[in-house]
């Protein structure tokens, strides 16, 4: 070892170095390190929040489906979609001029169910990167 002009432990730059050999001076040892592997609250708000959305955006996506394909809504499997997804596309009704367009027969395209997903993986997105600012993983 040598000293530098204010008296510090400097490497001699001549010196090996042993790659396998730890401050604690025992070759091959390496030290404890215990790294948190769990997530944080944050993280688990923003899967719930995804995962609750992306039930939602199935659902929708079956009811447009559904209706497009002209599927009888007397059957309870149907009819139990409608209903679990009226709620939810109710506040896009009437955002366009036109809600439903029937192409042929009892095929309908349901546009405020459209309008619904777009409305809500938009407040998804928002309610996401709201949730990532308070992240500390993403705090600069």
């Amino acid at each position: 070892m040598t000293y530098d002009t204010q008296g510090r432990v400097v490497r001699d730059p001549d010196a090996p170095v042993n790659v396998n050999e730890s401050a604690s001076g025992t070759p091959g040892y390496v030290s404890p390190a215990y790294v948190s592997a769990a997530p944080t609250p944050v993280t688990i708000a923003r899967r719930v929040v995804d995962t609750l959305f992306g039930i939602l955006e199935l659902l929708l996506i079956i009811r447009i489906l559904l209706l497009a394909l002209g599927a009888n809504s007397g059957n309870a499997l149907v009819d139990g979609i409608y209903n679990i997804t009226d709620p939810f596309v109710a506040p896009f009704i009437g955002v366009f001029n036109i809600n439903h367009v029937h192409p042929m027969g009892s095929s309908v395209i349901d546009v405020a169910a459209i309008v619904a997903m777009v409305g809500y993986a938009i407040l998804a997105l928002i309610i996401d990167a709201i949730l990532r600012i308070a992240d500390r993983r993403y705090a600069a």
